[in-house]
C-alpha cells in the first residue's frame, strides 16, 4: 500500500496524523510540524506538532512564532528551505529573540529543520510541512531529501487543522506589528517623513544596504508587498511615533 492509499484508508484526522509521523520517522525525523499561515499578514492559523511539550510551551511563552523563519518567510519563493540550529552568533543575529529561538531549538535536540511549502486550504493561505531531525544536514543525501519532499507533498494534502477532541498547540493572538524592532519602526518613521534610503543611512550613520535590509524585514513582518504598503499599515496601526 503506497502512502496516498494509507492516508485515504485512515478513518480519522488522528489516524492521518499518526501515519504522517510514522512515515517521516522512517525517513529520519524526530518530529513533524504542519502549519497553515495567512500569507499577507504572516498570521499563524493553526499548527500541528509532534515536538515535545517542553519545546512547544517555550515556543508559545516566548512567542517564538514571531521570529520563526518558517512563519515569517511563508510568502517567499525559496522553498524547500533548510535551517540548521545552534549556529547563530550574537554578532550576526537579527535580534536577541532570534538568537534565543535558534539555540533553544538546538538545546531541545532539534538540530535541523527542512521546510516544504504548499498551497493552503483557503485562498491567501500557505501550508508548511517541517521535517525536524536530530542530525546535521551533511548526514542526509540528496536522494533522502527528495524522499522527504515527496512524503511532505502527501502530508500537506492529507493533514489539516486538528479535529474535534485532538490536542494541539495554542498560541496567543498575534499582532503583526508587535515583532517590529525599534530600528525598523525608526526607519519607517523616517520613510514617512519623506527620507530616501541614502538620507536615512546618513541620518543613522549606517550603510545604505542595512537600510534596505531593515525595511525589507519590516515589510515582511507587516505582510506588505511594497514599502509604501508597509508604511501605510504601520501608520494605520499606530505603530510609529512621529
Amino acid at each position: 500500500m503506497d502512502l496516498y492509499e494509507r492516508f485515504m484508508s485512515a478513518g480519522t484526522s488522528a489516524d492521518r496524523w499518526r501515519i504522517a509521523n510514522e512515515v517521516m520517522a522512517s525517513l529520519g525525523a524526530i518530529a513533524l510540524n504542519v502549519a497553515e499561515v495567512e500569507i499577507k499578514t504572516r498570521r499563524l492559523l493553526w499548527l500541528r506538532s509532534s515536538m515535545t511539550r517542553a519545546f512547544l510551551a517555550e515556543y508559545a511563552q516566548q512567542k517564538f512564532y514571531e521570529v520563526d523563519q518558517f512563519v515569517s518567510g511563508i510568502g517567499l519563493p525559496f522553498y524547500p528551505s533548510l535551517h540548521v540550529t545552534g549556529t547563530l552568533e550574537r554578532a550576526t543575529a537579527p535580534s536577541q529573540r532570534h538568537l534565543d529561538f535558534n539555540w533553544t531549538t538546538w538545546d531541545m535536540g532539534y538540530t535541523l529543520g527542512y521546510a516544504m511549502r504548499f498551497a493552503g486550504a483557503c485562498p491567501g493561505t500557505s501550508k508548511t510541512v517541517v521535517f525536524c531531525a536530530g542530525e546535521t544536514a551533511s548526514e542526509f543525501t540528496a536522494e533522502q531529501f527528495e524522499k522527504i519532499r515527496q512524503a511532505g507533498t502527501a502530508v500537506a494534502a492529507f493533514i489539516g487543522a486538528p479535529g474535534f477532541g485532538e490536542e494541539y498547540p495554542a498560541f496567543p493572538a498575534q499582532d503583526r506589528g508587535s515583532a517590529l524592532s525599534s530600528r525598523e519602526k525608526q526607519m519607517l518613521a523616517l520613510l514617512a517623513a519623506g527620507y530616501l534610503n541614502t538620507r536615512i543611512a546618513h541620518e543613522l550613520g549606517i550603510a545604505e544596504v542595512t537600510v534596505r535590509k531593515t525595511l525589507l524585514s519590516a515589510r515582511r513582518k507587516l505582510g506588505a508587498k511594497t514599502r509604501e504598503e508597509a508604511l501605510a499599515i504601520a501608520v494605520r496601526s499606530g505603530l510609529l511615533d512621529f
